[in-house]
């Protein structure tokens, strides 16, 4: 499989024609290229590429809104649409080692020292009330310093100068985990971002395991072949060799700037906050690259988030309860369980797993195998009639969640609260579900009634 971003689009454009819109008219970087994406959401239910080739100021075209349908997510990792979970778990669980190369694409360009500047980049401002430019397609590259174990997360960078960014690093995860120990030998941090990258090294990206996995290989076994990979140009880490860009640099010790507000996936716009500060040494690229935007808080950023989410809770949850049967993510800090219960408690044991297996969890609602979880209102009907809250609701005090969540009285430290919305005793017990007789169901056909 090609592991470029450009042979995917040429993919889309010879088998999706209609999913691919190029804009040739001037765009202004701030508030625009998220207004078009959102206006045709909103009001056209449309959801194509968006190619914006003329973006003031910028040397670089803008490429956005690329992960906005699943279609095109299964497409980029050789499954069916309804398919993506259980290619995804394969992909977990048979990873593939990447491939190191002597050079490729994305070192066409080199520009180290005084060359580096930030500020021929987009400077995309994505929402009202956000504090300056972002970049928010950035796939972070680093190792742990101790143990040289790789990590790979998207983390969003606030361009504060020439060579300097912000970076949120969520807490508690691996990048942080790395920073803490570079942090603490009064060390910075090398860590490389690679922008505009094949939608499989982006699901890879966001795979959500233990510390010592390496998303790297995930990444190759989601592309069905080695990932290539190239040393940077000022360290000793490797990024993958067909990115558009790459931008190499080090997280500083003991520094800190203001970052924010920035409006999130969370639909709010969140406040300043004090955050790491990026030092860049190299930017390297393509002769003709493309900058990659994500569109924050729409589908391009929450589908592409959603998949892993839900292979990992669905991995989790299974390891407590075989009979697992579907997992959804439906919203921020939200997930559905379906489960077949056989055993009394089963439900809270599935509760229990996804609080474990994702920080960002807050909120678990478990329902029977007969209630589709990709169907609200069948979920809600599950909640109304199968669950007392005196009984079935399980509250979770003084946890650790996200610093994203506005309605935490401290970042990240928070509540939650799962649901066990399964009949009792069991479902075979239960009140039985009226239904039409399954054989005049399946005799039925409504042409005969309607024409």
């Amino acid at each position: 499989m090609a592991q470029d971003l450009r042979s995917f689009l040429d993919l889309l454009k010879r088998t999706r024609p209609a999913d691919v819109q190029i804009i040739s008219r001037p765009v202004d970087p701030a508030y625009e290229i998220t207004a078009v994406v959102a206006k045709l959401e909103k009001e056209g239910r449309r959801r194509p590429v968006l190619l914006f080739e003329n973006v003031k100021g910028a040397a670089f075209p803008v490429l956005t809104n690329l992960h906005a349908s699943r279609g095109r997510l299964a497409a980029a990792i050789n499954a069916a649409p309804d398919q993506m979970l259980p290619t995804y778990l394969r992909a977990m669980e048979r990873p593939v080692a990447p491939r190191v190369m002597v050079t490729g694409p994305v070192k066409e360009v080199v520009r180290r020292g005084g060359d580096v500047d930030l500020r021929g980049l987009p400077q995309i401002v994505h929402h009202e009330g956000d504090a300056g430019p972002y970049v928010t397609a950035a796939i972070s590259f680093a190792k742990d310093p101790a143990a040289g174990t790789w990590n790979c997360a998207y983390n969003r960078l606030m361009i504060q100068g020439r060579d300097r960014s912000s970076i949120h690093l969520t807490l508690g995860k691996h990048l942080w985990e790395f920073y803490k120990i570079a942090e603490a030998r009064g060390e910075p941090l090398p860590v490389a971002f690679a922008i505009g990258v094949h939608p499989a090294i982006a699901l890879g990206a966001l795979a959500i395991g233990s510390i010592d996995e390496d998303e790297r290989a995930i990444m190759g076994a989601l592309l069905g072949e080695p990932l290539e990979l190239v040393k940077c140009e000022s360290s000793d880490l490797l990024v993958p060799a067909h990115a558009e860009l790459v931008l190499e640099g080090e997280i500083l010790p003991e520094a800190r700037v203001a970052e924010g507000p920035f409006g999130e996936f969370t639909g709010y716009s969140l406040g300043e906050r004090q955050r790491e500060i990026v030092r860049y040494t190299a930017i390297t690229h393509r002769r003709d690259a493309m900058f990659q935007d994500i569109t924050v808080a729409h589908l391009d950023h929450m589908l592409l988030s959603t998949i892993p989410m839900e292979a990992n809770l669905y991995r989790a949850v299974r390891a407590m309860v075989p009979s697992i049967k579907a997992v959804r993510v439906p919203g921020p800090f939200t997930c559905y369980v379906s489960i077949e219960q056989r055993l009394v408690g089963q439900a809270k044991n599935a509760i229990m797993a996804v609080f474990g297996a994702d920080l960002y969890m807050k909120r678990v609602v478990v329902v029977d195998h007969d209630v589709d979880v990709f169907d609200d209102r069948q979920v809600n009907w599950a909640l109304a009639t199968r669950c007392q809250p005196d009984r079935d609701i399980t509250i979770v005090t003084n946890a650790r969640g996200s610093d994203l969540d506005p309605s935490t009285r401290e970042d990240g430290y928070t509540a939650k609260w799962g649901v066990d919305a399964t009949a009792k005793p069991s479902l075979a017990a239960y009140t039985p579900r009226h239904r039409v007789p399954p054989e005049v169901w399946q005799r039925l056909r409504l042409e005969d009634y309607l024409g």
